[in-house]
């Protein structure tokens, strides 16, 4: 292998560790995207007074900044650093959990989630592990509504494009890409649209989507049973 091949790979690496380190993802990522403001995806989660919040791939707790009524949140994420951030962050608020593990269909059962939040997950994760998340999330009995937000691949965007290669995400996507994974998993497009990381200032854009599910549970349970 080329000496500068192996340079460039280790200088990507070395900057998705720093990505993933709390401060620079709280503190340096916005500025290197020209502002973080994440209203108009959470937008897409509307909250109200009794919802329940499953936040899967949570990081440091983020969403709670713009999320203001719900009547429980509980976060899930594997990376300990980020989730023990998050905890002493949000300690003491008796309607918030942070959980450091995987999330799992017994989860979902027993949370019962009424909106479910993912994200920064899908580019994480191929195309046969998303699938099966999303499958995942439509299992709430109660489910109004799933909201994703990932980077994206866009046509003659190319400083996007380029912030997107370098993000700790491996499976970056188009949108129609992203749309496919959501049906093929039960799920119908509700609604998706580009958003950039800060409404004014962002430089980096993002695809989000709000999902739910193509037939109501019940239904479906009603025609199984027949």
């Amino acid at each position: 292998m080329p000496r500068q091949v192996r340079l460039a790979e280790h200088s990507m690496r070395l900057i998705q560790r720093l990505l993933g380190t709390p401060f620079v993802y709280d503190h340096i990522r916005p500025l290197a995207v020209g502002g973080l403001d994440m209203s108009p995806f959470y937008e897409r989660v509307g909250c109200v007074r009794d919802s329940v919040v499953l936040d899967i791939g949570c990081g440091t707790g983020d969403a709670l900044r713009y999320l203001k009524q719900f009547r429980r949140y509980v976060g899930v994420d594997t990376d300990p650093i980020a989730v023990e951030f998050a905890r002493r962050r949000y300690a003491g608020r008796e309607d918030i959990d942070f959980q450091c593990r995987t999330c799992q269909e017994q989860d979902v059962a027993a949370l019962q989630p009424t909106e479910i939040v993912l994200g920064g997950v899908l580019h994480h994760v191929p195309d046969d592990v998303a699938h099966q998340l999303l499958k995942l999330t439509a299992s709430s009995p109660r489910l109004r509504r799933v909201a994703t937000l990932d980077i994206v691949f866009l046509p003659g965007e190319r400083l996007s494009n380029l912030l997107a290669r370098l993000d700790r995400g491996r499976f970056c996507r188009t949108p129609e890409a992203y749309k496919a994974l959501a049906r093929s998993a039960g799920l119908a497009v509700t609604s998706s649209s580009v958003v950039r990381s800060h409404p004014r200032t962002g430089i980096a854009k993002y695809w989000t989507m709000t999902l739910e599910r193509e037939q109501p549970l019940a239904t479906e349970l009603t025609c199984h049973s027949r």
